[in-house]
């Protein structure tokens, strides 16, 4: 009977380079984007754009890795469909900071004697 050890070496191994994979994929930070950005627009609040924030950083990276590895032709897609991103990030921000701006000019300011 042959040893299984050696499937199990290369079982685990296989499972560990999926999990390694998995983790920074460019297009899960795309969907995370997406995800964070329509959360934003709903319920705007400074965690989700901060996390919008590190998400950009995050896509930035990975695209910078995947053109020093030479795949430029992925490279280009995610920085469109980042830039794209961006783009409407920042017109909802700049509607955010709008907003918030004018709700502080309608709370009444104390009256100091």
């Amino acid at each position: 009977m042959p040893s299984l050890i050696p499937l199990a070496r290369q079982g685990i191994v296989l499972a560990i380079l999926l999990l390694l994979s998995a983790c920074s994929q460019p297009v899960e930070t795309i969907r995370e984007i997406e995800r964070n950005l329509e959360i934003f627009k709903a319920s705007p609040n400074m965690v989700t754009l901060e996390a919008l924030d590190k998400s950009f950083d995050k896509i930035q990276t990975q695209i910078d890795t995947l053109q020093a590895k030479g795949d430029t032709v992925q490279a280009d897609l995610y920085r469109r469909q980042a830039f794209t991103l961006r783009y409407e990030y920042r017109a909802v921000r700049r509607e955010f900071i709008r907003w918030s701006n004018e709700q502080l000019s309608k709370k009444p300011q104390p009256v100091l004697d």
